[in-house]
C-alpha cells in the first residue's frame, strides 16, 4: 500500500509504501549493481528505486535511471536532488527540482531499536541529559527521531560535501517544541548553503518515525 505524508515540504515530490518490489522495478545497469546482493538488499534497493521513480513521475520526470556513486549515494538525473531511505516495514523516497532545493536527507526508523545502551555512541552529554529527563512514554519516541534526525541531516550534506559524519558531530536540540540541529565538526560547505535555514521536519506512522533534512533556495 502507497501512502502521503501531507507535512512534508511543498516543494517535495514523495512516493512511501509498505510493499517491496523485485528486480522488476530496476534497469539493467541497476540490476547489474545488486546482482550479487542478498534478498534483502535486492528488495531494499529496488522499492527504494521504485519510490524514487514514482516520485519523479509526478514532477514530469519519466524512465529515469538511478544509479550508485562512491559511497553508495543515489545518482539522481541532471536537474533533481532526491533521497530514499527504508526500514524493514517502510520504504520512501522524496525528490524535488534541483532549482527549488540544495539537498535532501531522507531517513526511517522502526521505534524502540535505539537501546540505553548505545546511547554513548549515538548521543552527545546535552542530547543524553535532554533523554534522561523525559518519561519512559516518550523516551522511545524521542530516542528514535533524535537518532532518525541525525541520519536525515547526514544524507543531507554527504551529495555536497562527500564527507561520513560521526553520530556525535552533530547535536540536536529541542528548544520551544522545535528542533534545531549544531554542526560540532567543521564541514566546508559552499557560501550559498545557509544551514541556519535548515529544515527538519517529521512524521509518525504506527511505529516508524520518517524524519526530513532541506534547504530551500532562496
Amino acid at each position: 500500500m502507497h501512502y502521503t505524508f501531507p507535512q512534508f515540504a511543498t516543494e517535495l515530490s514523495q512516493c512511501f509504501t509498505t510493499k517491496f518490489v523485485g528486480v522488476e522495478a530496476l534497469t539493467n545497469n541497476e540490476g547489474a549493481l545488486v546482482k550479487s546482493a542478498g534478498k534483502k538488499r535486492i528488495a531494499d534497493f529496488s522499492t527504494g528505486r521504485f519510490c524514487a521513480k514514482m516520485a519523479m513521475e509526478t514532477i514530469g520526470i519519466f524512465n529515469a535511471e538511478i544509479l550508485t556513486g562512491t559511497g553508495r549515494e543515489p545518482l539522481w538525473p541532471q536537474g533533481i536532488v532526491g533521497s530514499i531511505s527504508h526500514s524493514k516495514k517502510l520504504v520512501g523516497a522524496v525528490v524535488s527540482p534541483a532549482n527549488k532545493m540544495h539537498s535532501l536527507g531522507l531517513d526511517i526508523e522502526t521505534m524502540g531499536n535505539v537501546k540505553k545502551e548505545m546511547w554513548n555512541l549515538l548521543y552527545t552529554a546535552p542530547e543524553q541529559k535532554f533523554l534522561s529527563a523525559l518519561s519512559n512514554k516518550e523516551l522511545e519516541l524521542f530516542t528514535t527521531l533524535l537518532f532518525s534526525l541525525k541520519e536525515s541531516f547526514y544524507k543531507f550534506q554527504y551529495p555536497i560535501t562527500k564527507l561520513y559524519l560521526d553520530f556525535k558531530d552533530v547535536e540536536v536540540n529541542y528548544i520551544n517544541e522545535t528542533f534545531r540541529l549544531n554542526v560540532i565538526t567543521k564541514l566546508s560547505y559552499p557560501n550559498n548553503i545557509p544551514l541556519k535555514l535548515l529544515n527538519f521536519q517529521w512524521v509518525k506512522f504506527e511505529d516508524q518515525i520518517i524524519s526530513l533534512c532541506y534547504l530551500n533556495k532562496l
